[in-house]
């Protein structure tokens, strides 16, 4: 069986070698990100394990293009900013499936991990789903939940669904091969919702309003992408890279950093205090136990 895989991103590397240490004969459409140092990896890692790679230059055409030479069975797509023509791959005969890290239909868009992880969700979703004409809304073939542990962050959680994602596109090859039908598992008793990728006010911690806990939330959505989630010094910009709830508890205004010793203490609206050991100020790292030289002291106000 020939598989193809529409890719921006480096987490199609291990998809592709499965499938290729697997026996399917696998090929990689690669649409380059901003980012080169993934598209020079993404490009030599496949070269090394001689999975064929295209390397998108016209977004009109070239993918089109792709899907008619390579006279492809299945397809699936992990990570594509572009919507694709769902009838050319049935006039191609292509079964086309869309690999989203998120459940559906409550959390299309093209970053639904963040949003889980910023909203605290206790479990996390990947589905797989029919490609169609609409972002994220075919019919769901696929779907596993793991837990959200206090360690993941959004890259964690990336890379875990990264080798998740095989597993159901396994299950899915097999089952077209037994000619079965496969199953609809959308959440129809979900509502369906739209996350577009998250803006300034998305990453800032609002002192006045957020719990504790939702803003170690935010930190763990916002890391490493956006090097923790942004909030104002004495108008200066600073990132909390981490954040851990403690048990105790401050009647401090929120935002009031109560103590700057190992670690640094803040604390919140809700009266709970958390443990901050590394900020991101000035395109610096700087560690809680050096945060008194740059100003970081007891008493001052973050917000």
């Amino acid at each position: 069986m020939h598989i193809g895989i529409i890719s921006n991103s480096d987490e199609c590397i291990l998809l592709a070698y499965t499938l290729a240490n697997h026996g399917f004969q696998v090929c990689v459409f690669f649409s380059p990100p901003p980012d080169n140092y993934i598209h020079q990896k993404v490009t030599t890692l496949l070269h090394s394990i001689n999975i064929p790679c295209t390397i998108e230059q016209d977004q009109k055409t070239d993918v089109y293009n792709w899907l008619e030479q390579k006279g492809l069975a299945v397809v699936f797509v992990l990570g594509y900013r572009y919507l694709l023509d769902v009838k050319i791959f049935g006039k191609l005969n292509i079964s086309a499936f869309n690999i989203h890290y998120g459940p559906l239909p409550s959390f299309r868009g093209p970053v639904p991990v963040f949003w889980q992880l910023k909203q605290g969700e206790s479990s996390l979703e990947i589905s797989i789903h029919r490609l169609s004409s609409k972002f994220d809304d075919g019919e769901v073939v696929w779907k596993k939940e793991t837990s959200n542990l206090p360690h993941y962050n959004y890259s964690y959680v990336h890379q875990l669904f990264s080798r998740l994602c095989i597993e159901g596109v396994e299950f899915i090859l097999s089952v077209i091969k037994s000619q079965f039908p496969l199953p609809d598992l959308r959440a129809k008793s979900k509502i369906s919702a739209y996350y577009k990728r998250p803006q300034l006010t998305d990453v800032m911690i609002n002192w006045d309003t957020m719990k504790g806990e939702e803003i170690c939330d935010l930190v763990r959505a916002c890391n490493p992408w956006n090097k923790g989630a942004q909030t104002l010094f004495y108008q200066q910009e600073a990132k909390l890279m981490d954040a851990q709830l403690m048990n105790d508890s401050s009647t401090e205004r929120a935002g009031t950093i109560l103590d700057n010793n190992e670690c640094i203490l803040i604390a919140c609206a809700d009266t709970k205090i958390i443990k901050v050991g590394m900020l991101y100020v000035s395109d610096y790292f700087i560690p809680a136990y050096q945060a008194e030289v740059w100003g970081f002291v007891k008493g001052k106000v973050f917000g």
